[in-house]
Order: structure tokens, then C-alpha cells, then sequence
């Protein structure tokens, strides 16, 4: 079995148990727009992929994992390389089986924070927001269907958009360009 990220308890503070769900950070890309990979953008002092496993972490998540290959890392490689996210999913699902859920994010939604994932993780059946189809909460049985668009595939799958609380839609970046990352840079 991979080896995983394990989350430090919170000191002083109660979290659910999610010791039955993974978390996955969807860092396979080509980060062609970016010019290099999105993985090893430094944010707030530190890779943007080991950002993004605190997220994780920060919900209460205790095994997460990276999807793709990013170097010193232990990564889930994904079967068919730079397919995009429906087929890293896919990868990930059938390489980490057993778990009652999966928390998919993107490795270039900076600015997720862990209430936003909690609106997903309360949705029993899995969910994702309207307008996004990542960041996703996927509960079995799963369908591995030929779909290729995330969306495509969490529909296939039963997995219905919630609606994302309007004092979150910042939560919701997704940096692709130098630009948008230096507008990113620049957020407090």
C-alpha cells in the first residue's frame, strides 16, 4: 500500500473522524499554461502540493496522498499520464480501494479552505459545487465509465452539484497562467 501523509492531531480541538476517507491532491498535469509545474509553486512558504495536503489535513483527513508524479513525493500514478482529472481519479480509485470516501482537489485551488471541503464531506452520497466539478467527494460503488470530463464521470457516478455558500466563491481560484499566479501572490 502507498505510503500516505498522516495527519497530526489538533491539539485542543475536535475533529470528526475521517479515518475512512482519503484525500487526494490531483497534482498530474502538464502545467503547460504555467510554463512549469503548478506542484512546486512556493505559497505561503512552501510547495503548493504540500499546501494543499494540509488543506486536507486541516479537514481532518488522516490518510492523503498525491495523484500524478511529483518528485519526493509518494504519488498514486495515474494509469493513462496527463489524461486529465477524470482519469486520475479513476487511477486513484482503483489503486486505493477500501475507503468509504474520497476528497479530490485540484493542486492549483490555493486558496480552498477546510470549510469549503466540509460542505462537500457532509453530503452522504458525495457531492461537488455548481459551476466546479473539483474540488469532489465521491462515496461507492463507483462506475469506472469511458467519461472523460470530471463532470461527465461524477455524473456517471450518481454525484449531484451542491450549491457552493456564496462567502466561499474566493475559495474557488484556480491558477493556470504566471499571471494569475502573481495575482494570487498578491491575496491576503
Amino acid at each position: 500500500m502507498l505510503q500516505s501523509f498522516v495527519a497530526a492531531s489538533a491539539a485542543g480541538k475536535s475533529m470528526a473522524d475521517f479515518s475512512h476517507i482519503a484525500g487526494i491532491v490531483l497534482a498530474g498535469g502538464r502545467s503547460s499554461r504555467m510554463g512549469h509545474n503548478k506542484a512546486f509553486l512556493e505559497f505561503k512558504g512552501k510547495p503548493l502540493v504540500e499546501h494543499m495536503l494540509d488543506v486536507l489535513q486541516s479537514v481532518g483527513l488522516k490518510d492523503v496522498f498525491v495523484s500524478g508524479h511529483v518528485e519526493g513525493y509518494p504519488c498514486i500514478v495515474d494509469d493513462a499520464p496527463f489524461s486529465g482529472p477524470a482519469e486520475a481519479i479513476k487511477s486513484t480509485l482503483k489503486k486505493i480501494p477500501g475507503y468509504k470516501g474520497y476528497l479530490f482537489v485540484p493542486v492549483d485551488m490555493p486558496f480552498l479552505k477546510s470549510q469549503t471541503l466540509q460542505v462537500l464531506l457532509a453530503q452522504e452520497y458525495g457531492g461537488y459545487f455548481i459551476k466546479w466539478p473539483l474540488p469532489a467527494y465521491l462515496t461507492p460503488p463507483f462506475s469506472l465509465t469511458n467519461s472523460v470530463s470530471a463532470h461527465d464521470f461524477l455524473a456517471a457516478q450518481g454525484i449531484y452539484p451542491v450549491s457552493l455558500p456564496q462567502d466561499f466563491e474566493e475559495d474557488m481560484k484556480n491558477i493556470n497562467t504566471p499571471q494569475e499566479w502573481e495575482e494570487a501572490l498578491k491575496a491576503p
